[in-house]
């Protein structure tokens, strides 16, 4: 036991030294971040605040871009729409982390949401670690549940279901990260478990479960990353059937808000992060879709083949997905205050080593370094690397 403290206490040296060396090609790391709406199982390191700011466009209605040519006046006009949000992070514990989030611009040119929360972790995350569990609490406030919607039913807005007002959200999170085991093999599998409940009575039946799962390549200053994401009513075994006015209408599972996301990050050394993201839509239509024909179909049942489970439910208001195809966010990070943290620093050394295995270093020789150098950097490393030699031979001369 006395011998396995020994080579570890040895090992954590090496890799605090070599860290130190290559101390001028590190970047800035958050330790809780995010790839897009996945969220890593860590914290913002303590005292660490980080700004994000977050663009996303999409395509949502069907009207094609057109060209009037009227009185000879040439007026484009596009159905392209983007969005601004903005994010604090900041940590206050090794262990917990807290953040606020704005869209502060959305449809109709008025705020969107806003959201603030907790973050949790295990408190073993003072290097890297195989296995990482976190937990989120989430409050929501949303401004607007129509205008547009999908169909005028209250709360299908283009990216999702919403209700306005006030909801509560929290999330488990599990991730492998098997850089801790295997150094040459920076992925990381993620995944992120949850439920949405509104706080509005009237609306509590109307709860969503979260999903997010996600394999994110980590390399030196670039990331690269696939996302899964749902957002699910209690609809998995059979389909939730919501009541709006006078509306009845049905909502299966393949319904449900689902994208498939493929996304990139590129790093500079002053903590800045560029991300951008491209979410493509899965949801599929069942039964009947948002036409004048099945409406009139589901009324009147001159095809009793076509709709049949929606018929066998009394269903009279068809719905279909009409959620957008495909977004594109761009998210732009910077620190506001920065101090490393040990994990991220682990984290990027390994990366280093890997994919810059031609560069060299000689542990014995840097313990031996030259005693003629005058610069007073280098006397304060030598003496550094001085207590370090001195640590080393006693614990071997223990042994």
């Amino acid at each position: 036991m006395k011998k396995f403290y020994s080579v570890s206490f040895l090992t954590n040296i090496c890799i605090i030294l070599c860290a130190t060396v290559f101390s001028n090609e590190i970047g800035k790391r958050n330790r809780g971040e995010s790839f897009y709406t996945c969220s890593n199982s860590n914290t913002t390191g303590p005292g660490n605040i980080w700004f994000t700011f977050d663009l996303t466009g999409h395509v949502w209605d069907d009207k094609a871009a057109n060209l009037d040519t009227s009185l000879q006046n040439k007026k484009w006009s596009s159905n392209l729409r983007a969005f601004p949000s903005i994010r604090i992070d900041a940590g206050l514990f090794n262990f917990c982390s807290v953040f606020l989030e704005s869209r502060v611009l959305s449809w109709g040119v008025k705020p969107g949401w806003v959201t603030g929360g907790l973050k949790l972790t295990y408190p073993n995350n003072n290097s890297l670690r195989l296995h990482g569990f976190g937990l989120t609490f989430k409050y929501l406030c949303q401004f607007s549940e129509n205008s547009p919607s999908i169909g005028g039913y209250t709360g299908f807005m283009p990216e999702g279901f919403v209700v306005k007002g006030s909801s509560v959200e929290s999330k488990i999170t599990y991730e492998l990260d098997l850089l801790a085991a295997i150094s040459k093999l920076p992925l990381r599998f993620i995944i992120n478990s949850g439920i949405r409940l509104p706080v509005n009575n009237d609306k509590s039946g109307l709860y969503q479960f979260l999903y997010d799962a996600g394999m994110v390549f980590n390399g030196h200053l670039f990331d690269l990353f696939v996302l899964y994401s749902l957002e699910s009513f209690n609809n998995i075994l059979e389909p939730v059937i919501i009541r709006q006015d006078n509306k009845r209408f049905c909502v299966y599972f393949s319904e449900n808000p689902m994208y498939l996301t493929f996304g990139g990050t590129v790093r500079y050394k002053n903590g800045m992060s560029v991300s951008i993201s491209a979410p493509l839509l899965l949801s599929k239509n069942r039964q009947s879709s948002l036409k004048l024909s099945d409406k009139i179909e589901l009324h009147r049942n001159e095809n009793p083949d076509r709709f049949k489970d929606e018929k066998s439910r009394d269903i009279k208001d068809p719905f279909d997905p009409w959620f957008v195809n495909w977004k594109i966010a761009l998210v732009f990070t910077m620190p506001v205050r920065f101090k490393r943290t040990g994990s991220e620093m682990v984290r990027d050394y390994l990366i280093l080593k890997t994919f810059k295995a031609d560069r060299k270093i000689d542990i014995d020789k840097r313990l031996d370094y030259n005693n003629n150098e005058s610069c007073e950097e280098d006397s304060d490393t030598k003496k550094r690397l001085e207590k370090i030699r001195k640590r080393r031979n006693e614990i071997l001369n223990q042994e």
